[in-house]
Parts: structure tokens; C-alpha cells; sequence
């Protein structure tokens, strides 16, 4: 019997820094998914991911099943999710592995739980809880939850070009230069929290903005001013940015013509750089179970 787990992707983070010595983000779920299908079989058994095998053994460890089962389990893991940029790809890949592999041995863990496991294999982050959180990505611990963001779309802005999130990681002043812009990261978490409790879309949108510039001194984000300022004269709540990755994200009501802005932003050659320009939904975060490919 097929068993499946499906998790959504991210468009990097509404905020992301350090706070109290220690780093935290809240990134934000779209409606772009990885589904994993793991068996029991003897023979022709896929292996999948390196990441996603991983996590089969964390889940089989975690309830004290011999890793050695393991080996009868093939996984296969289909994606709609692009890799390299920030947007969570084996994150989401980890997280369906995951569900599906409860599936199969007809356990349950909680989003928090998840969360943990996950990032033992790699740092992870907030896109498997449903609710926008506050989220330290090394031990998947939730600070706080925030709540439901309602009613809001995301222009993602795709460049060719991809990003070793580790590399970004262990680069030497990455810590340093984290800890500098503690204070404005701060108040974009503060602002951010603000927003999301009274559905105060701006207040997002301008926490978003505070966090993306700051990270511009870590891992610059080509023609981010430019992108800020069609993106507030348009009407549009914010920018956001993938903290360790090369995607940027428009914030907009779920009523605005996406298509007239992204217009906007090719007359000015940024479609030089961000060759793809597409908008999604911005969704609640969390595992699903849906017994069909997406």
C-alpha cells in the first residue's frame, strides 16, 4: 500500500534575524508543494533524496523501529517547488517524507514535533506549523505563534540563479553581521506580530521591508530598492525576501491585478534579472495528506 505526505513551499521569510543571541525567522507558506509516496517493498525499491532518506531513519529511530526496516521502503518524491532558491524545496521534501513515513507505520507526531525532528537532518524552517510563527531554524523550536495571515498573495520573482543556504551559513561575518542588525530585527518581529494579530497587512508588509534591507549587507538582492519602491507605489504591502536564498516576494491583497505590476517591474528591465515573475497564494503551513500526486 502507498502511503503520501505533501507540504507546501515558502517564499522566504517575512522576517528573519537574530534576536537574544540567537536567530529566529518567520517564513510564510504558498501554495507550491513537494509529495512524497513511500511502500514496503522487496524488490525495485528508489531510494529518493538523500535528505528525505534521512528522514525515514529519524522517524523509524524516533519510535525505537530498527533502521535496518528502513531498507524495504521505497520513496519517490515529485515537486513543483524550484530548488536552490529559497523556497524551502527540501524542506518541503523532508516534511512530506516525514508525513508520509507516519502514514506507513500508522504513528502521529505534532507540527512542533515535526518541526524538531527536521532539523536534525538540516536547518529547516516555520512552513510545516500551521500558523505564522516565530521560529529558531536550528533546533525547530517555536517562540511564538503569531496566527492565520488571511487574504494575501505573493509576486515571487524567480532568477536563474540559485543558493547554498549553508554556504551562506558558514560564511565568516555571517554571525557578526547578524548581530548588527539585531536591533531592526527587533522591531520588524514586533511590527510583524502586530500585523498578523490584527490582520494590519502594511504593518506586515513594512516589517518584511526593515528585515529584506537589512539582509542586503549578508546576501544582496539585485535591484531590491528599485523592486521596493514599484511595489509601494503600486499599492502593493510589502517586500520580502528569501534571508538565504535569490527569490523576492511582492506582498498584495488577493484583489489586485498581479498581472499589471508585473508589468511594471519588466519596463524596467528587472525581468533581466528575475527571468520568472509569477504569483501565488500565501496559505496556512502544515502537512497534508491528500492520497493523490500534486
Amino acid at each position: 500500500m502507498k502511503y503520501y505526505g505533501i507540504c507546501p513551499a515558502s517564499c522566504g521569510e517575512f522576517v528573519q534575524g537574530v534576536m537574544d543571541r540567537a536567530e529566529y525567522l518567520c517564513s510564510y507558506a504558498v501554495d507550491l508543494y513537494s509529495t512524497a509516496e513511500v511502500e514496503e517493498k522487496l524488490n525495485n525499491i528508489n531510494l529518493g533524496p538523500l535528505k528525505s532518506r534521512k528522514a525515514i531513519e529519524a522517524v523509524f529511530k524516533k519510535f525505537n523501529i530498527p533502521v535496518e526496516e528502513s531498507k524495504n521502503i521505497s520513496l519517490k518524491i515529485r515537486s513543483k517547488i524550484p530548488v536552490g532558491k529559497g523556497m524551502a524545496s527540501s524542506t518541503a521534501d523532508i516534511g512530506a517524507t516525514i508525513g508520509a513515513t507516519l502514514r506507513l507505520i500508522k504513528k502521529e507526531l505534532s507540527s512542533e514535533e515535526i518541526s524538531k525532528l527536521a532539523s536534525t537532518i538540516e536547518p529547516t524552517d516555520s512552513i510545516y506549523i500551521e500558523k505564522n510563527s516565530i521560529f529558531n531554524p536550528l533546533n525547530g523550536e517555536v517562540i511564538r505563534h503569531l496566527g492565520h495571515v488571511k487574504d494575501l498573495r505573493v509576486v515571487i520573482l524567480e532568477p536563474n540563479r540559485t543558493l547554498n543556504t549553508m554556504r551562506i551559513r558558514k560564511a565568516p561575518n555571517y554571525k557578526k553581521i547578524k548581530a548588527q542588525n539585531k536591533e531592526i530585527i527587533k522591531i520588524s518581529f514586533s511590527l510583524l506580530e502586530e500585523g498578523i494579530k490584527s490582520n494590519d497587512m502594511h504593518k506586515i508588509g513594512k516589517a518584511s521591508i526593515f528585515s529584506s534591507l537589512a539582509n542586503e549587507s549578508i546576501h544582496k538582492k539585485e535591484g531590491l530598492e528599485k523592486i521596493i519602491e514599484i511595489s509601494k507605489n503600486y499599492g502593493a504591502y510589502g517586500v520580502n525576501v528569501a534571508h538565504s536564498g535569490t527569490v523576492v516576494g511582492i506582498l498584495i491583497d488577493k484583489s489586485m491585478d498581479d498581472t499589471r505590476l508585473i508589468e511594471l517591474l519588466r519596463n524596467v528591465g528587472l525581468d533581466s534579472v528575475y527571468k520568472k515573475m509569477y504569483t501565488s497564494n500565501i496559505i496556512d503551513g502544515g502537512i497534508r495528506a491528500e492520497q493523490a500526486w500534486i
